[in-house]
């Protein structure tokens, strides 16, 4: 058992959600460490820019994430199954990343979202499912 499973374990959570908490974390951080896994690392990237949407809204996540990193976000999207977040990201982009058209789309981002993120949360799992080695699970 690694350090974050001995962590987590004790308080019920099971392998994915310990991987999200790190994706999370190494989101947070900007960089996930070298060697960590491709899913893992798409997950980080998604997260950075999920999670600062949703603690400030979309135009507060297009204020803080560098381009390069809301294009990362975009193309980690994709590899989760994602494209409408996808085209959502793209939009942004295209709209060289102005905050109040950022601010506008974000009842779009929370509807293809569903309650909770509920989207996002799936997608990780059937990805997860369907490539367990990207996630480190073989």
């Amino acid at each position: 058992m690694d350090e974050a499973e001995e962590v987590w374990r004790p308080a019920g959570l099971d392998v994915l959600q310990i991987i999200w908490n790190d994706a999370a974390d190494y989101g947070a951080d900007g960089e996930a460490p070298e060697g960590i896994p491709r899913g893992i690392v798409q997950l980080s990237y998604l997260l950075r820019v999920y999670n600062s949407a949703m603690s400030g809204g979309l135009g507060f996540a297009v204020e803080v994430n560098e381009p390069f990193r809301l294009k990362r976000a975009m193309d980690a999207m994709q590899y989760f199954g994602l494209a409408d977040l996808a085209e959502l990201v793209a939009d942004l982009i295209e709209h060289d990343l102005e905050i109040y058209h950022a601010g506008s789309r974000h009842d779009d981002l929370e509807t293809l979202l569903g309650p909770q993120g509920g989207a996002l949360t799936r997608a990780f799992r059937v990805k997860a499912a369907e490539r367990p080695a990207d996630f480190g699970l073989e």
